[in-house]
């Protein structure tokens, strides 16, 4: 039996650079520089240009002409963009869940619910609410639309974790996850879907007014 093929060189650095990103350990308008990231994975400029190109494709990174690559910074209406595709796709993935999901599923959503209270480390936040979502999507049984999902989830947390800092909004989240899941337990579907687009469209609007408020978060290119 052949044994499955790892993940690519440009996997690899697309993948490191994209948690990096995410985690905001580079900064909005950071310079990417080819040179430098072929370095430190030992690897020539090919699979370091294939890696960006994927990142811009995903919206993490912008290139400019002359210039290069560059963290794609955080503006509001790409946040307004994000929030406008969570909400009719995992409204979607809500309705085609609700009928399918059991105690398995809703046990590991409240599971997630109980990781994330009261905690202070964004990393571990950011993990239990993205495992409590998953948790009752996965429930639809559509992997391209599970895929499209996480896919938006990778772009929209830099913008969150700005938003879960804030306590008031953690402990308001994680009361809109009860309600969510109690909906999902009830069976009503119409119910979920209201609270999952209220939740949606919460988390959008505090990220819009952060970024609005605070001019956004970095230009796309460097100095």
């Amino acid at each position: 039996m052949a044994k499955s093929a790892g993940p690519s060189l440009p996997d690899t650095i697309a993948n490191r650079l994209r948690s990096e990103i995410i985690a905001g350990k580079l900064p909005a308008g950071t310079a990417l520089r080819q040179d430098k990231i072929a370095i430190e994975h030992g690897v020539s400029h090919i699979p370091v240009r294939e890696a960006l190109r994927r990142l811009e494709v995903e919206g993490f990174v912008t290139a400019e002409r002359n210039r290069g690559s560059f963290v794609a910074r955080l503006d509001a209406e790409d946040a307004i963009d994000l929030g406008d595709l969570r909400r009719t796709l995992e409204c979607l993935a809500v309705t085609l869940a609700v009928p399918r999901a059991g105690e398995a599923d809703w046990s590991t959503a409240q599971a997630a619910i109980e990781a994330a209270e009261g905690k202070s480390d964004i990393d571990v936040w950011a993990a239990a609410n993205w495992d409590f979502h998953r948790a009752l999507y996965a429930a639809a049984g559509r992997p391209r639309l599970m895929s499209m999902i996480e896919q938006l989830w990778h772009n929209a947390d830099r913008y969150l974790r700005a938003v879960w800092q804030m306590q008031d909004y953690q402990d308001h989240s994680q009361d809109q996850h009860r309600a969510i899941l109690a909906a999902f337990r009830a069976r009503d579907a119409e119910r979920a879907v209201a609270e999952m687009a209220e939740h949606i469209d919460a988390a959008t609007a505090n990220m819009v007014g952060l970024l609005r408020r605070d001019g956004g978060g970095g230009g796309g290119g460097g100095d």
